[in-house]
């Protein structure tokens, strides 16, 4: 079982917007990494960028190359997990939340279109406005108890 957190970032980031999500990415105890967009796995055709995007993908930390704990929904015991997050669910995947709206924040994106899924599968497509990410991404969550195996098209 893999968990997945990848998207992108647009429009272009222009040399200045580039130079500071490159420092917050290196400051960042996530594992952040530039992909390509051939990497953004089951996205429909016209959700793949046709022009320069900043092309991520997001995982637990510097060593890992899936977002296993950040996005897997469970709770975990604080005395005997040692898994380097909080052992609640909901603080985890504000971690996630609170990195993507840096993102955002920090390149003056106008959009991202980010998916959280298990094993690269997106069943549902949404189209949300900055506004409401926290509270949509949370309530996904909430109902499938686990990635929700869902593309985000964040409108900034």
């Amino acid at each position: 079982m893999s968990n997945d957190v990848y998207g992108y970032l647009l429009p272009d980031l222009n040399k200045d917007f580039a130079d500071q999500l490159e420092r917050y990415i290196e400051a960042n105890s996530l594992n952040i990494q530039k992909i390509g967009k051939h990497d953004l796995f089951n996205y429909p055709l016209d959700l793949i960028p046709n022009k320069c995007a900043f092309v991520f993908d997001i995982a637990d930390g510097p060593n890992s190359i899936n977002a296993t704990y950040l996005i897997d929904y469970n709770e975990y015991d604080p005395d005997t997990a040692d898994i380097g997050f909080p052992a609640n669910p909901k603080e985890r995947l504000n971690i996630l939340i609170d990195t993507l709206i840096d993102m955002i924040k920090i390149t003056n994106a106008s959009k991202m279109v980010v998916s959280m899924t298990e094993c690269n599968q997106i069943e549902i497509i949404k189209r949300i406005n900055f506004s409401e990410m926290r509270d949509v991404i949370h309530a996904d969550f909430e109902e499938y108890q686990g990635p929700p195996d869902t593309l985000y098209e964040i409108i900034c």
